[in-house]
């Protein structure tokens, strides 16, 4: 009797290590919040740096010699591909090749913001 119950207890044991092993590594994904999105979406402070950043680069559209001699140097020339819908058909490579290209586009709040400065009517503000 005295065998079986040590026993017992070292499997009791053993089964409280391995519940509280389990429990240390518990994850709650509710604890991990993203950043928020930042949709104020003015064109100075929000939608030309990011143009310039991820559009306007030497090998995009800085010049006319490249990315197909669309240049996004100037809100005018932004305003223009706004405008006429390409801006936002190319972020979202809705009938459009996918921009920034070779790659996986860009980020939804990124995306976010620049279509609702597009339906804004694309102020320069």
């Amino acid at each position: 009797m005295a065998r079986l119950t040590t026993k017992l207890f070292l499997l009791a044991g053993i089964a409280g290590f391995a519940a509280l092993s389990f429990q240390s590594c518990y994850y709650d994904k509710a604890d991990i919040r993203p950043a928020p999105c930042d949709t104020t979406s003015t064109f100075n402070s929000r939608i030309a740096p990011l143009v310039a950043s991820k559009c306007a680069t030497p090998s995009c559209h800085a010049a006319a010699s490249s990315g197909g001699g669309i240049v996004l140097n100037t809100y005018t020339d932004i305003q223009a591909i706004a405008l006429d819908g390409s801006f936002v058909g190319c972020i979202n490579g809705a009938g459009y090749s996918l921009m920034p290209k070779g790659t996986s586009g860009l980020s939804t709040c990124d995306k976010d913001a620049i279509t609702r400065w597009v339906n804004a009517g694309a102020p320069n503000n």
